[in-house]
């Protein structure tokens, strides 16, 4: 009756810009998981995830607000962004240049040098991640040069 909701779907886009043929993937009474819960309280001023979920869970509204305010509207645009590994190969350098990115939230890279990995088949086989936070026009700039400096130098 009461706490969170997740809900995972995944659709193709058309040639027109619409979503079509969305695909079930996952549905959770949890939090969603990584860093998802943690970006939304960067975007969403003022809110708490963790603190709203006990709320929930004990059957209280997170929070008491008029009827003309918009609720969990974001304020600032987030972007997960994996770093895919190419090819396979051992590893001899990381190549990431971040330090001049107004934007940049956090990051994690998985792996390191001396590692022997594989090609990137999915979301848990790649090399890290990189959290953005801002404005749209920003993020994107950003996301580029992640993209662009992001490099495995393998043996």
């Amino acid at each position: 009756e009461y706490g969170a909701a997740h809900v995972e779907l995944k659709a193709k886009q058309n040639n027109e810009g619409e979503y079509v043929d969305p695909i079930l993937i996952e549905v959770g009474a949890r939090l969603s998981g990584g860093r998802k819960s943690i970006m939304a309280e960067v975007a969403i001023e003022d809110w708490d995830p963790f603190t709203s979920l006990i709320e929930a869970h004990c059957g209280r509204s997170c929070g008491k607000l008029l009827d003309s305010t918009i609720f969990l509207t974001p304020k600032r645009f987030v972007r997960h962004i994996f770093l895919p590994i190419e090819e396979a190969g051992r590893i001899n350098q990381i190549q990431l240049e971040t330090s001049a990115m107004t934007t940049m939230h956090s990051s994690a890279i998985i792996v390191q040098a001396g590692d022997f990995v594989k090609k990137t088949t999915d979301i848990v086989s790649c090399a890290g991640f990189v959290w953005l936070v801002g404005e749209r026009e920003n993020v994107d700039q950003d996301t580029k040069k992640v993209l662009s400096s992001f490099s495995l130098v393998l043996d």
